[in-house]
């Protein structure tokens, strides 16, 4: 059996990190989750931008935040209210615990005394919960507890080529071992919806699943007008993509070959499913890590052709490039990216070597070695998605 060492959760799910999360729970006590991360440097704030007045979006927050919170790579969390916002932050706690079994200690600015008599609170808890994480040692965990969240940002024309086939190798040995992994970027779908359905293990998935891509495109084209499928990102056109269909039959090739057996909607619990799942959500890279963190993903591997240096604050992001003159290009092998899948083409290697290689080090990344965002704190912030945004 195929193991990595991991951190169990009451849950019975595994982490691969042992963070404890502050985190508001609408954003105007971002500056106290500041402050409280400022005095305690080990906890890992989750600044965004959302949790209230968002009329027609409260559950959709709601899934989110507990989410986020419920993560397998979460080991507490603090949770700030500020008292006016739409849900209230101690029932948003009682939910976590509930659905997760986590620790979590929710202050509410305008209930508790203010903003200092909160940070004061919450700052003596960080330290206990930071304390408690660090007792915690890694046990050997099987493989079919990893849910692997797959990415692409920042593609070139070799994208498709090298990186993505990569990534669907290791994406079906997760699964070939009990594990779950997640493809998303649904915009980025467009013209593959066919090909999709005839891998989904029954054809009402299949369905589902061309409706899905569909109703993308016609938001991208309500969004982008006619021009639509001709307009992908600047850095994409230099690398060599001229379409996002072209894109698309690079994208999906991060979902491997296995069949897939599940839809599910942007930051939805993947639950006890397995094998190759597609989540609901955009091409935008920050938005697309936060919505597959939610879902249960532990780590990502994320491909890039143009050097994309984007992490996560609470999971571990493996960058694999395209394309060696990139890889070499921001830093090589002390540089930006964890694994050059551009050797492919430069040094004639196979995908299944180069494959082989980035399971080897998505192991290790889970069992604590830390990739080249987590080294260079690169992790970003917590960006969340709205379906009354333009895609």
């Amino acid at each position: 059996m195929e193991t990595f060492q991991g951190f169990p959760r009451p849950d019975g799910q595994a982490g691969v990190r042992n963070h404890v999360a502050v985190i508001a729970n609408c954003s105007c006590a971002n500056g106290i989750v500041n402050r409280i991360a400022g005095e305690v440097p080990e906890v890992v704030p989750l600044i965004h931008t959302y949790g209230c007045s968002i009329p027609g979006e409260y559950d959709r927050w709601r899934r989110i935040l507990t989410g986020v919170c419920s993560n397998p790579n979460i080991y507490a969390v603090i949770l700030i209210g500020v008292g006016c916002e739409t849900d209230d932050a101690r029932e948003i706690a009682a939910q976590i615990r509930e659905r997760s079994g986590k620790q979590v200690f929710a202050r509410i600015v305008q209930e508790d005394n203010g903003g200092e008599a909160v940070i004061e609170a919450c700052v003596l808890q960080a330290r206990i919960y930071v304390r408690e994480a660090a007792r915690q040692r890694r046990e050997a965990v099987p493989v079919s507890k990893l849910v692997l969240g797959t990415q692409c940002g920042g593609s070139d024309a070799l994208s498709g080529v090298t990186a993505n086939p990569v990534i669907g190798y290791a994406s079906d040995w997760v699964i070939g071992h009990g594990g779950t992994a997640i493809l998303t970027e649904v915009a980025e779908m467009t013209g593959t919806e066919e090909m999709l359905a005839a891998r989904c293990v029954t054809p009402e998935l299949g369905e589902r699943l061309k409706q899905m891509v569909y109703t993308e495109e016609m938001a991208v084209r309500k969004y982008l007008g006619p021009e639509a499928s001709r307009i992908i990102a600047r850095g994409n056109m230099a690398g060599g993509l001229t379409t996002i269909q072209e894109k698309a039959l690079g994208c999906i090739k991060k979902g491997g070959t296995t069949p897939i057996t599940g839809l599910l909607d942007y930051a939805e619990p993947v639950g006890d499913k397995k094998g190759l799942v597609i989540m609901y959500g955009p091409g935008y890279d920050p938005v697309s890590l936060s919505g597959l963190f939610a879902c249960g993903a532990q780590v990502f591997l994320y491909s890039t052709g143009r050097g994309n240096p984007l992490g996560f604050p609470a999971a571990p992001c493996v960058k694999i490039c395209s394309n060696s003159e990139t890889y070499y290009k921001v830093g090589g092998e002390d540089g930006d990216m964890d694994i050059n899948a551009g050797a492919i083409i430069t040094e004639d290697l196979s995908v299944e070597k180069v494959g082989e290689k980035t399971v080897k080090y998505l192991l290790d990344v889970c069992s604590g070695k830390q990739t080249k965002p987590e080294i260079r704190g690169y992790g970003g912030a917590l960006c969340v998605y709205s379906a009354s945004q333009p895609l």
